[in-house]
């Protein structure tokens, strides 16, 4: 008998679209999955766990790990602070037939579909059934934001909508309606590992 392989499947979308809550849903409802986090060289922020919501790392380590090519893709992603995808977790789920479930901006998934077999991943791009800025008001609902990070924000959404059709799938997603999100996406990812050998 062939033995199962497991798929990666990546999520992406514009700031306050829910990926972390979608992926929060999926953790909960299907505790077989893998959710690698990443590394980061920032300090953890209150209610944060180590190798949970990240591993927090020096830049010393990080760059130790840039060296030994253990990242599929990494950046400087704001504030001085660097965020990396280690590419060992994804490859142990693959090979252990699991199912991996791992959220990413679009510019490191770009970086990272062409790293990867092509077998190995499925992507899926959450759109804003809301308007830019109807999605800004969800984020300024979440926190304060100055008008400086609000233009900064628009411009990223406007080149983020733009690279969807990079993606094999597409959600909409409308605020207020987690459960038709999280059952879209559950769709999807069976969809895909259906096709799992």
């Amino acid at each position: 008998m062939t033995k199962k392989i497991g798929k990666i499947i990546f999520i992406s979308g514009p700031s306050g679209v829910g990926k972390g809550t979608l992926i929060s849903a999926l953790r909960d409802r299907h505790p077989d999955w893998i959710f690698p986090p990443s590394c980061t060289t920032r300090a953890p922020r209150p209610g944060e766990i180590d190798g949970k919501t990240y591993f927090f790392i020096s830049r010393d380590e990080f760059q130790q790990k840039i060296d030994a090519g253990d990242f599929l893709e990494w950046a400087d992603v704001h504030a001085g602070n660097w965020y990396g995808t280690l590419k060992k977790p994804l490859l142990d789920g693959v090979r252990d037939g699991k199912t991996v479930i791992r959220e990413f901006d679009v510019q490191g998934y770009l970086v990272a579909r062409d790293a990867l077999p092509r077998e190995f991943f499925t992507s899926i791009f959450l759109r804003p059934a809301e308007s830019v800025a109807d999605l800004i008001e969800r984020i300024r609902d979440r926190a304060p934001i100055s008008d400086a990070e609000v233009s900064k924000r628009v411009k990223s959404m406007e080149r983020e909508l733009d690279c969807a059709k990079f993606y094999d799938f597409e959600i909409i997603s409308e605020a207020g309606k987690i459960e038709k999100l999280v059952a879209d996406a559950e769709k999807l990812i069976s969809l895909a590992t259906k096709t799992q050998k």
